[in-house]
Protein backbone atom coordinates (compact mmCIF):
# COMPACT_ATOMS: atom_id res chain seq x y z
CA UNK A 1 0.00 0.00 0.00
CA UNK A 2 1.48 3.58 -0.98
CA UNK A 3 1.48 5.76 1.81
CA UNK A 4 -0.91 8.48 -0.51
CA UNK A 5 -3.49 5.99 -0.40
CA UNK A 6 -4.11 5.65 3.25
CA UNK A 7 -6.87 7.68 3.82
CA UNK A 8 -9.43 7.45 6.76
CA UNK A 9 -12.02 6.35 4.48
CA UNK A 10 -9.90 3.45 3.14
CA UNK A 11 -9.17 2.57 7.03
CA UNK A 12 -12.70 2.19 7.87
CA UNK A 13 -13.51 -0.34 4.71
CA UNK A 14 -10.38 -2.78 5.32
CA UNK A 15 -11.08 -6.10 6.90
CA UNK A 16 -9.14 -7.37 9.67
CA UNK A 17 -7.08 -9.78 7.64
CA UNK A 18 -6.19 -6.71 5.54
CA UNK A 19 -5.46 -4.71 8.55
CA UNK A 20 -3.28 -7.73 9.87
CA UNK A 21 -1.53 -7.57 6.23
CA UNK A 22 -0.40 -4.10 6.58
CA UNK A 23 0.88 -4.89 10.06
CA UNK A 24 3.24 -6.97 9.08
CA UNK A 25 4.41 -4.57 5.93
CA UNK A 26 4.96 -1.79 8.59
CA UNK A 27 6.59 -3.77 10.84
CA UNK A 28 8.77 -5.71 9.11
CA UNK A 29 9.74 -4.22 5.94
CA UNK A 30 12.72 -6.52 5.51
CA UNK A 31 10.95 -9.58 6.05
CA UNK A 32 9.25 -11.38 8.64
CA UNK A 33 11.48 -12.27 11.79
CA UNK A 34 10.82 -14.27 15.40
CA UNK A 35 9.57 -11.05 17.96
CA UNK A 36 11.76 -13.48 20.64
CA UNK A 37 15.06 -14.67 19.20
CA UNK A 38 15.07 -12.59 15.74
CA UNK A 39 15.14 -15.46 13.42
CA UNK A 40 14.29 -14.58 9.88
CA UNK A 41 11.86 -16.94 7.49
CA UNK A 42 9.54 -18.12 9.66
CA UNK A 43 7.06 -20.85 8.34
CA UNK A 44 3.75 -19.58 7.43
CA UNK A 45 0.91 -21.88 8.57
CA UNK A 46 -3.15 -21.38 7.51
CA UNK A 47 -5.68 -22.47 8.70
CA UNK A 48 -7.32 -25.18 6.50
CA UNK A 49 -11.35 -25.11 8.70
CA UNK A 50 -12.82 -22.29 10.67
CA UNK A 51 -12.30 -22.28 14.49
CA UNK A 52 -13.08 -19.46 17.38
CA UNK A 53 -10.25 -17.61 17.13
CA UNK A 54 -10.35 -15.66 14.13
CA UNK A 55 -7.11 -15.41 13.08
CA UNK A 56 -6.72 -17.36 10.03
CA UNK A 57 -2.11 -16.93 8.53
CA UNK A 58 -0.36 -17.53 11.80
CA UNK A 59 3.81 -17.91 11.65
CA UNK A 60 6.21 -20.59 13.32
CA UNK A 61 9.87 -19.67 14.04
CA UNK A 62 12.56 -21.99 12.65
CA UNK A 63 14.59 -21.57 16.02
CA UNK A 64 12.97 -21.38 18.56
CA UNK A 65 9.82 -23.66 17.53
CA UNK A 66 7.29 -20.86 18.86
CA UNK A 67 4.34 -19.97 17.35
CA UNK A 68 3.52 -16.13 16.73
CA UNK A 69 1.09 -13.60 14.48
CA UNK A 70 2.11 -9.90 14.03
CA UNK A 71 0.39 -8.93 16.64
CA UNK A 72 2.43 -10.63 18.94
CA UNK A 73 5.02 -8.02 21.08
CA UNK A 74 2.91 -4.69 20.18
CA UNK A 75 0.37 -2.81 21.26
CA UNK A 76 -2.48 -5.28 19.96
CA UNK A 77 -1.56 -7.95 21.57
CA UNK A 78 -4.26 -9.58 23.96
CA UNK A 79 -6.96 -7.19 22.65
CA UNK A 80 -10.36 -8.74 21.56
CA UNK A 81 -11.41 -5.96 20.05
CA UNK A 82 -11.04 -6.43 16.07
CA UNK A 83 -7.68 -4.44 14.36
CA UNK A 84 -10.10 -2.90 12.16
CA UNK A 85 -11.44 -0.65 15.15
CA UNK A 86 -8.03 -0.30 16.79
CA UNK A 87 -6.64 1.23 12.89
CA UNK A 88 -9.43 3.22 13.36
CA UNK A 89 -8.64 5.27 16.66
CA UNK A 90 -5.29 5.33 15.08
CA UNK A 91 -5.73 7.36 12.57
CA UNK A 92 -8.36 9.32 14.33
CA UNK A 93 -5.81 9.88 17.11
CA UNK A 94 -2.67 10.82 14.77
CA UNK A 95 -5.57 13.43 12.90
CA UNK A 96 -6.76 15.08 15.61
CA UNK A 97 -4.71 18.16 16.16
CA UNK A 98 -6.05 18.71 19.89
CA UNK A 99 -6.48 15.11 20.60
CA UNK A 100 -9.74 12.51 20.56
CA UNK A 101 -11.44 11.96 23.87
CA UNK A 102 -11.80 8.40 24.92
CA UNK A 103 -15.48 9.19 24.86
CA UNK A 104 -15.53 9.98 21.46
CA UNK A 105 -14.20 7.09 19.80
CA UNK A 106 -16.36 4.80 22.57
CA UNK A 107 -19.33 6.71 20.17
CA UNK A 108 -17.99 6.54 17.33
CA UNK A 109 -16.50 2.83 16.94
CA UNK A 110 -19.12 1.32 18.58
CA UNK A 111 -16.82 0.00 21.97
CA UNK A 112 -17.24 0.41 26.24
CA UNK A 113 -15.57 3.43 27.19
CA UNK A 114 -13.17 1.26 29.32
CA UNK A 115 -12.50 -0.59 26.04
CA UNK A 116 -12.21 3.02 24.36
CA UNK A 117 -9.76 4.86 27.84
CA UNK A 118 -7.41 1.57 27.42
CA UNK A 119 -6.80 1.58 23.45
CA UNK A 120 -5.83 5.28 23.63
CA UNK A 121 -3.28 5.01 25.98
CA UNK A 122 -1.56 1.80 24.79
CA UNK A 123 -1.88 3.90 21.57
CA UNK A 124 -0.08 6.88 23.65
CA UNK A 125 2.41 4.45 24.90
CA UNK A 126 3.47 3.84 20.58
CA UNK A 127 3.50 7.64 20.62
CA UNK A 128 6.38 7.81 22.23
CA UNK A 129 10.06 8.26 21.23
CA UNK A 130 11.75 5.10 21.48
CA UNK A 131 15.07 5.51 19.39
CA UNK A 132 18.13 7.80 20.29
CA UNK A 133 16.90 11.03 20.67
CA UNK A 134 19.41 13.79 18.85
CA UNK A 135 20.42 16.70 21.00
CA UNK A 136 18.24 20.50 20.32
CA UNK A 137 20.69 23.22 18.56
CA UNK A 138 20.06 26.32 16.81
CA UNK A 139 17.77 28.74 19.02
CA UNK A 140 15.94 26.49 21.53
CA UNK A 141 13.40 28.54 23.52
CA UNK A 142 12.63 26.91 27.14
CA UNK A 143 9.82 27.35 29.18
CA UNK A 144 7.90 26.01 31.88
CA UNK A 145 3.71 25.64 32.68
CA UNK A 146 1.36 24.22 35.03
CA UNK A 147 -1.70 22.08 34.64
CA UNK A 148 -4.22 23.71 36.51
CA UNK A 149 -7.19 21.33 38.06
CA UNK A 150 -10.08 22.58 36.78
CA UNK A 151 -13.62 22.05 39.20
CA UNK A 152 -17.29 21.27 37.52
CA UNK A 153 -18.83 24.82 36.88
CA UNK A 154 -21.07 25.98 40.14
CA UNK A 155 -19.40 23.58 42.40
CA UNK A 156 -16.88 24.96 45.37
CA UNK A 157 -13.32 24.50 45.55
CA UNK A 158 -11.35 23.16 47.99
CA UNK A 159 -10.14 26.49 50.02
CA UNK A 160 -14.00 27.69 49.55
CA UNK A 161 -15.73 24.43 51.09
CA UNK A 162 -13.31 24.74 54.22
CA UNK A 163 -13.12 28.66 54.42
CA UNK A 164 -15.61 28.99 56.74
CA UNK A 165 -14.05 25.96 59.12
CA UNK A 166 -10.98 27.86 58.75
CA UNK A 167 -12.52 31.35 60.12
CA UNK A 168 -14.50 29.49 62.85
CA UNK A 169 -11.02 27.65 64.29
CA UNK A 170 -12.80 24.68 63.17
CA UNK A 171 -9.76 23.89 61.21
CA UNK A 172 -5.93 24.76 61.44
CA UNK A 173 -4.94 27.71 58.71
CA UNK A 174 -2.54 26.09 55.74
CA UNK A 175 0.59 26.80 55.34
CA UNK A 176 1.06 29.77 53.09
CA UNK A 177 2.55 28.51 49.54
CA UNK A 178 4.04 29.68 46.03
CA UNK A 179 1.08 30.14 43.12
CA UNK A 180 0.48 27.37 41.13
CA UNK A 181 2.78 24.93 43.61
CA UNK A 182 0.77 22.15 44.30
CA UNK A 183 -0.39 22.16 40.26
CA UNK A 184 1.32 19.45 37.84
CA UNK A 185 4.66 21.39 36.44
CA UNK A 186 5.70 20.55 32.74
CA UNK A 187 8.66 21.79 31.11
CA UNK A 188 9.43 21.59 27.72
CA UNK A 189 12.38 23.24 25.19
CA UNK A 190 11.15 23.46 21.61
CA UNK A 191 14.02 24.13 18.60
CA UNK A 192 12.77 26.61 16.37
CA UNK A 193 11.41 24.94 12.95
CA UNK A 194 12.28 21.56 14.42
CA UNK A 195 11.20 19.54 17.33
CA UNK A 196 9.97 19.88 20.85
CA UNK A 197 10.69 18.08 24.38
CA UNK A 198 8.33 18.08 27.29
CA UNK A 199 8.38 16.57 31.08
CA UNK A 200 6.71 16.36 33.75
CA UNK A 201 9.56 17.78 36.61
CA UNK A 202 8.80 18.01 40.58
CA UNK A 203 9.88 21.41 40.44
CA UNK A 204 11.51 24.58 38.57
CA UNK A 205 14.57 24.79 40.40
CA UNK A 206 18.16 25.06 38.90
CA UNK A 207 18.74 21.84 40.10
CA UNK A 208 15.83 20.17 38.28
CA UNK A 209 15.92 21.82 35.53
CA UNK A 210 19.60 22.25 34.23
CA UNK A 211 20.66 18.35 34.26
CA UNK A 212 17.47 17.91 32.16
CA UNK A 213 19.07 20.73 29.82
CA UNK A 214 22.20 19.58 29.79
CA UNK A 215 21.20 15.94 28.28
CA UNK A 216 19.16 17.40 25.96
CA UNK A 217 21.05 20.29 24.53
CA UNK A 218 23.62 20.85 22.28
CA UNK A 219 25.92 22.83 24.62
CA UNK A 220 28.40 23.69 21.21
CA UNK A 221 25.69 24.34 18.74
CA UNK A 222 22.76 26.03 20.80
CA UNK A 223 21.63 28.90 21.78
CA UNK A 224 19.20 29.22 24.39
CA UNK A 225 16.50 31.81 25.10
CA UNK A 226 14.11 31.80 28.28
CA UNK A 227 12.27 33.96 30.46
CA UNK A 228 13.36 35.97 33.50
CA UNK A 229 13.03 32.37 35.83
CA UNK A 230 15.85 32.72 38.21
CA UNK A 231 15.95 28.78 37.45
CA UNK A 232 18.13 29.70 34.46
CA UNK A 233 20.67 32.30 35.56
CA UNK A 234 23.45 29.96 35.81
CA UNK A 235 22.83 28.16 32.08
CA UNK A 236 25.03 30.79 30.25
CA UNK A 237 27.81 29.43 31.68
CA UNK A 238 27.34 26.63 29.62
CA UNK A 239 25.67 27.96 26.27
CA UNK A 240 24.70 31.18 24.96
CA UNK A 241 21.94 32.54 26.88
CA UNK A 242 19.35 35.35 25.92
CA UNK A 243 16.74 36.23 28.75
CA UNK A 244 13.29 37.92 27.35
CA UNK A 245 11.72 40.04 30.48
CA UNK A 246 7.74 39.64 30.12
CA UNK A 247 7.49 42.14 32.28
CA UNK A 248 8.75 44.40 30.24
CA UNK A 249 8.42 43.25 26.60
CA UNK A 250 7.51 39.53 24.78
CA UNK A 251 9.77 40.21 21.31
CA UNK A 252 13.28 41.64 21.10
CA UNK A 253 13.98 40.89 17.25
CA UNK A 254 14.70 37.05 17.29
CA UNK A 255 14.70 37.06 21.41
CA UNK A 256 11.11 35.11 22.77
CA UNK A 257 9.71 32.51 23.45
CA UNK A 258 6.93 32.36 21.40
CA UNK A 259 7.39 28.97 19.71
CA UNK A 260 7.31 26.97 23.09
CA UNK A 261 4.47 29.58 23.98
CA UNK A 262 2.23 28.31 21.06
CA UNK A 263 2.84 25.01 21.91
CA UNK A 264 1.73 25.44 25.37
CA UNK A 265 -1.47 26.88 23.97
CA UNK A 266 -2.14 23.40 21.72
CA UNK A 267 -1.31 21.81 24.86
CA UNK A 268 -4.08 23.49 27.32
CA UNK A 269 -6.45 23.58 24.63
CA UNK A 270 -6.32 19.90 24.37
CA UNK A 271 -6.35 18.69 28.01
CA UNK A 272 -8.91 21.62 28.72
CA UNK A 273 -11.17 21.62 26.06
CA UNK A 274 -11.30 18.16 24.99
CA UNK A 275 -9.92 15.96 27.89
CA UNK A 276 -11.35 18.13 30.29
CA UNK A 277 -9.62 16.27 33.14
CA UNK A 278 -6.13 14.63 33.04
CA UNK A 279 -4.84 12.14 36.17
CA UNK A 280 -1.57 13.69 37.33
CA UNK A 281 -0.27 10.08 36.45
CA UNK A 282 -1.38 10.21 33.22
CA UNK A 283 -0.17 13.34 32.35
CA UNK A 284 3.60 11.97 30.49
CA UNK A 285 1.03 9.79 28.43
CA UNK A 286 -0.69 12.74 26.83
CA UNK A 287 2.95 14.74 27.11
CA UNK A 288 4.02 12.07 24.87
CA UNK A 289 0.73 11.92 22.66
CA UNK A 290 0.85 15.89 22.01
CA UNK A 291 4.73 15.89 21.40
CA UNK A 292 4.05 13.28 18.68
CA UNK A 293 1.59 15.02 16.80
CA UNK A 294 3.74 18.32 17.18
CA UNK A 295 6.95 17.26 16.25
CA UNK A 296 5.40 15.81 13.00
CA UNK A 297 3.20 18.85 12.28
CA UNK A 298 4.53 19.43 8.63
CA UNK A 299 3.66 15.94 7.15
CA UNK A 300 0.13 14.73 5.91
CA UNK A 301 -2.39 12.67 8.63
CA UNK A 302 -1.70 9.27 6.42
CA UNK A 303 2.48 9.84 6.84
CA UNK A 304 1.61 10.35 10.48
CA UNK A 305 -0.17 7.45 10.48
CA UNK A 306 2.33 5.31 8.86
CA UNK A 307 4.67 6.46 10.83
CA UNK A 308 3.13 5.44 13.95
CA UNK A 309 2.14 2.21 12.51
CA UNK A 310 5.48 1.52 12.28
CA UNK A 311 6.70 1.60 15.71
CA UNK A 312 3.97 0.05 17.37
CA UNK A 313 6.13 -2.80 19.19
CA UNK A 314 6.51 -2.91 22.90
CA UNK A 315 3.64 -3.77 25.48
CA UNK A 316 1.87 -1.58 27.84
CA UNK A 317 2.57 -3.12 31.04
CA UNK A 318 2.20 -0.87 33.78
CA UNK A 319 -1.31 -2.22 34.32
CA UNK A 320 -0.33 -5.39 35.03
CA UNK A 321 0.25 -6.51 39.15
CA UNK A 322 1.51 -9.85 37.76
CA UNK A 323 4.43 -10.69 34.65
CA UNK A 324 2.09 -11.19 31.34
CA UNK A 325 2.89 -14.43 29.27
CA UNK A 326 2.94 -14.62 25.71
CA UNK A 327 -0.11 -15.80 23.98
CA UNK A 328 0.99 -17.00 20.10
CA UNK A 329 -2.43 -16.50 18.68
CA UNK A 330 -2.69 -12.83 20.41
Amino acid sequence: MVTETVTFQKVLKWTDEECRTYLEKQRWPSGVCCPRCGVLEPYRITRKSATKNTVQTLFKCRACRRQFTSTVGTIFEDSHIPLSKWFAAIYLMCASKKGVSAHQIHRQLGVTYKSAWFMCHRIREAMKDKGVLTPLSGIVEADETYIHPRTRRGHPTWHEKVKDEIEMGLRPKPEKKAPYQDNPTVFGMLERDGQVRTMRVPATTSSVLKPIMGRMIDMQKARLITDGHPAYRDIKRYLPHDVIDHEVEYVRGDVHTQGIENYWSLLKRGIYGVFHHVGEGYLPQYLSEFEFRFNRRKVSDAERFVALMGQTEGRLTWYCQTPQSQNPHA
